[in-house]
């Protein structure tokens, strides 16, 4: 576990006071769109412009997303503290899904075993279609993120051409996935797979979730670095 003193506490700590203080500023833009609100329909005898309408509406949707980001960085914060929580790879991974499962729609974790990504834990998934074991060699993409390293994004946009994967990683209708290696010491002892809805240009806090689970696996990565290093390669990979 990381001393108080080290620079992750420190740097939480300056994230919950910033979110604090735009909470404040929020709030006050709120009360202002409130007043704004009640004097326009004063004005006219109570007939309100449409030019009027649309600036408060434009104010109120730019504010709820300001918000709607806010809360998503609450959460981010929330789940990295009880990462840092954890005294055990078990924990670390659970708290990993966990917080990653407050983002996005399915959540799953699986450790890399020898030649087998072995279901760990999930989030979301109803009980005939949850993770299962799966061989690593059987999937071409699931290899590449195991051996290389490497992100694998999965897009449900119509028409899009998607590589061969296991019946529990192809998302929903709506949806898009993502997996993510958890790397220590330069192997990937275990990999995320987390689905959400695809991305909406129209809606900014809505597309975060990817970049949420994305952090909270880095973070992860870290944790499991410090608290066992070599160990945890050792642990993770060894054949049953």
């Amino acid at each position: 576990m990381p001393s108080s003193s080290s620079p992750r506490p420190r740097v939480k700590e300056a994230v919950e006071r910033f979110v604090a203080r735009v909470r404040h500023n929020i709030d006050v833009h709120l009360d202002t769109l409130a007043a704004d609100l009640v004097k326009a329909l004063e004005e006219d005898g109570g007939k309100v412009t449409t030019d009027r309408l649309s600036d408060l509406a434009r104010s109120a949707s730019n504010l709820q997303a300001q918000e709607g980001k806010l809360d998503m960085l609450a959460k981010l914060v929330a789940a990295m503290r009880l990462q840092d929580e954890a005294s055990s790879i078990k924990g670390i991974l659970e708290s990993l899904a966990r917080g990653s499962s407050t983002e996005a729609a399915r959540v799953a974790v699986l450790l890399v075993n020898g030649e087998t990504l072995r279901a760990f834990t999930d989030f979301g998934y109803s009980a005939g279609a949850r993770p299962n074991d799966v061989p690593v060699d059987s999937y071409v993409a699931l290899k590449k993120v195991v051996t290389d390293r490497f992100r694998l994004v999965l897009s449900a946009t119509p028409g899009a051409r998607l590589p061969d994967v296991p019946p529990f990683m192809r998302a929903m209708s709506g949806n898009s996935g993502v997996v993510v290696p958890v790397v220590v010491a330069n192997h990937v002892v275990a990999v995320l797979y987390a689905e959400g809805q695809e991305r909406d240009t129209d809606r900014p806090a809505s597309s975060l979730w990817m970049e949420h689970v994305e952090v909270l696996v880095r973070h992860a990565s870290s944790r499991l670095e410090n608290l066992t290093s070599r160990r945890t390669v050792e642990v993770l990979t060894s054949a049953p």
